[in-house]
């Protein structure tokens, strides 16, 4: 049975602007990640687990350190993702949050200098 932990985490790089894409990693992965200096810089983070309590850790931020984040999850979810506590500490890092919940699909696209961020009003 695969875990949350069993995610892929990619960084994808493009010219000048980089996403990592988080999968569902926890905190533990997320520290032995940083503690092995795999943990570079990124301007986009897509964050992991929803915004989970479980992950999104301060010192894998700090390591990471985006301009943008951007979190799925469904709107009125059962699981109550995003946790605020997560959200908040995005915030207190001058992170511009993008919520799937809140502005619907969220679309990021670069050309390698800029970056063009599109999301779909959800009618809410």
């Amino acid at each position: 049975m695969a875990r949350n932990n069993d995610s892929l985490v990619l960084r994808l790089t493009y010219r000048e602007r980089s996403i990592i894409l988080s999968g569902d990693v926890e905190k533990q992965i997320e520290s032995e990640m940083v503690a092995a200096n795999l943990v570079h810089h990124a301007d986009v983070l897509k964050v992991a687990h929803h915004g989970s309590k479980t992950s999104t850790t301060q010192p894998f931020l700090d390591a990471v350190h985006p301009a943008f984040a951007v979190i799925s999850a469904g709107f009125a979810n059962l699981y109550g993702h995003p946790n605020a506590e997560v959200v908040e500490r995005l915030q207190q890092a001058n992170i511009d949050v993008l919520r799937t919940d809140q502005m619907g699909a969220v679309t990021v696209r670069t050309d390698g200098h800029r970056f063009v961020v599109e999301t779909q009003d959800p009618g809410r």
